[in-house]
């Protein structure tokens, strides 16, 4: 099996995350798999966030746990010409917020777009997507990259803050469809022009997964932000949070059926290839 770990957008407090990545997530991959390392990251910056309360400059400490991977850093805000982010503001300002979240937005769709870019050439048969300013609290089921690297349009993601649509944060992916998963960005103008509305993250994410044909899985992983100064966002996981009619009677409990049904089997003795 081949297993891709792919890492974008901006490592705020790595002495805090990472030990987290490497306890949950890279103790967690089996033996004997090929694993690849790859990031997409911004350089060092000021970081000023009045939805968080951030204001404070990203050190370049932050940046170390990349340096054995594959990957690229890029200034932030060249990329909103990159994807017309005037195009994009003309659907609509969802956050409220003078199109700030929506920038913000633009930049992890464009960095996740970047390192998708390095996975492929890999050619991966599970791709794990990881924000490396998140702390994991919990390991990563095993019995998941088996799961995904024998059903290739499996998606794992976490079963909390779907917000109408699916929850962002980070995924395990199955070959056909993780592309579909990091290349998002391209499907921004049509989302908007197909749903009548602003950009949504998690709206975004659903509508891509769909059209891949992706079958989603929920993911009993939980994983909290961590601002500039330590300390930890105040994260709802529950699932009965932020879900939509939709959600609620049948997309969640698909996902949940498809989760169960993976672990009864892969935990039975199940194997890739």
């Amino acid at each position: 099996m081949r297993i891709a770990l792919a890492f974008f957008g901006i490592p705020r407090n790595s002495s805090i995350c990472f030990p987290s990545i490497e306890q949950n997530i890279y103790r967690q991959l089996q033996a004997g798999c090929q694993v690849g390392s790859f990031y997409h990251l911004y350089e060092p910056q000021l970081v000023s966030n009045p939805r968080s309360g951030e204001n404070g400059f990203i050190s370049e400490a932050n940046y170390r746990p990349f340096g054995r991977m594959v990957g690229s850093r890029e200034k932030a805000g060249s990329c909103l010409r990159r994807w017309d982010f005037d195009e994009v503001k003309k659907h609509g300002d969802v956050w409220r917020d003078d199109f700030k979240s929506l920038s913000n937005l633009i930049h992890q769709l464009n960095s996740l777009h970047a390192v998708t870019a390095l996975v492929v050439e890999f050619d991966p048969d599970v791709v794990l997507f990881i924000r490396p300013d998140l702390l994991y609290h919990d390991a990563l089921p095993r019995f998941v990259l088996n799961a995904c690297a024998s059903d290739r349009r499996a998606v794992y993601i976490p079963h909390w803050q779907w917000w109408n649509g699916l929850n962002d944060r980070f995924a395990v992916c199955g070959r056909d469809v993780y592309c579909a998963y990091g290349r998002r960005a391209e499907l921004m103008i049509s989302f908007c022009l197909q749903e009548q509305r602003g950009l949504h993250a998690e709206r975004l994410l659903r509508f891509s997964v769909d059209r891949a044909g992706a079958l989603v899985r929920t993911l009993d992983m939980r994983a909290s932000r961590v601002r500039l100064n330590g300390e930890l966002a105040d994260e709802t996981f529950s699932s009965k949070h932020s879900m939509g009619r939709r959600e609620s009677r049948f997309v969640l409990p698909m996902a949940r059926l498809r989760s169960q049904f993976d672990k009864l089997r892969y935990r039975q003795g199940g194997t890739f290839g």
